[in-house]
């Protein structure tokens, strides 16, 4: 099995470039692709470590990028990676270095005990680098994490969103999450109508297939004019 890190980019309603999400894409000789969060949750906490400890290592390399023209990038917290953030000494240290670093907490991760997940997310809030709550409509869990209102930006499920993003109610929907976080993110963006429909309800952020994703080592490539319009 190997795999590689993508950038995918996220834009505002009105093209520009926000910052970027550090994805894997994992594949072997006869499965391609794989789902990461599968892979990664099967792994045992030194190979989570050393994972992410790369991961941080390859954002480092473009740090300069980052800083320079203020761009984001939003690193995914998969199983006990959001242990490793507050516990690991030189994993928080390298985060803390980096506060253009935002941490995504994934809904799917949390617990359905509610002081458990207030002990995570106030932990990671007590850091430099922003925190964002994943996968928001999933399912996984109730209200509970985005009205602690604790999250600096909030991102829809992609299969919640284009599930409700064409409703009459998307608007109020929007609205009524910006009660708790007033930036909203959204993922699954491939026609463009649907931008529309998102800057009319006030989303903040949007990635999707209109928004090609680059090899990480190009991540620089996406400051070029957007081909998306």
């Amino acid at each position: 099995m190997h795999y590689h890190f993508i950038a995918e980019p996220m834009r505002d309603t009105t093209d520009t470039l926000l910052g970027v999400e550090i994805s894997p894409r994992f594949a072997s000789d006869t499965v391609s692709p794989l789902h990461p969060e599968f892979i990664i949750s099967a792994w045992n906490s030194e190979q989570k470590r050393n994972f992410m400890l790369e991961q941080i290592r390859v954002i480092a390399e473009k740090r300069d990028w980052f800083e320079n023209n203020k761009l984001l990038c939003t690193l995914n917290l998969i199983d006990e990676m959001a242990l490793l953030a507050i516990g690991d000494p030189v994993i928080k240290s390298a985060l803390h270095a980096m506060p253009f670093i935002a941490l995504e907490l994934s809904e799917r991760f949390l617990t359905n005990t509610a002081c458990l997940n207030n002990l995570l997310i106030n932990s990671l809030c007590d850091g430099p680098n922003a925190l964002w709550l994943g996968d928001l409509g999933s399912g996984s869990i109730g209200a509970g994490p985005l009205v602690c209102g604790r999250f600096d930006v909030v991102k829809l499920d992609r299969g919640f969103f284009l599930e409700q993003v064409e409703k009459p109610m998307f608007p109020v929907l929007i609205k009524n999450i910006r009660e708790y976080c007033d930036r909203i993110a959204v993922e699954g963006v491939e026609a463009l109508h649907l931008i529309d429909e998102v800057s009319a309800a006030g989303v903040w952020a949007m990635q999707g297939t209109l928004f090609p994703s680059v090899a990480f080592t190009e991540v620089d490539t996406l400051l070029l004019p957007s081909v998306c319009h």
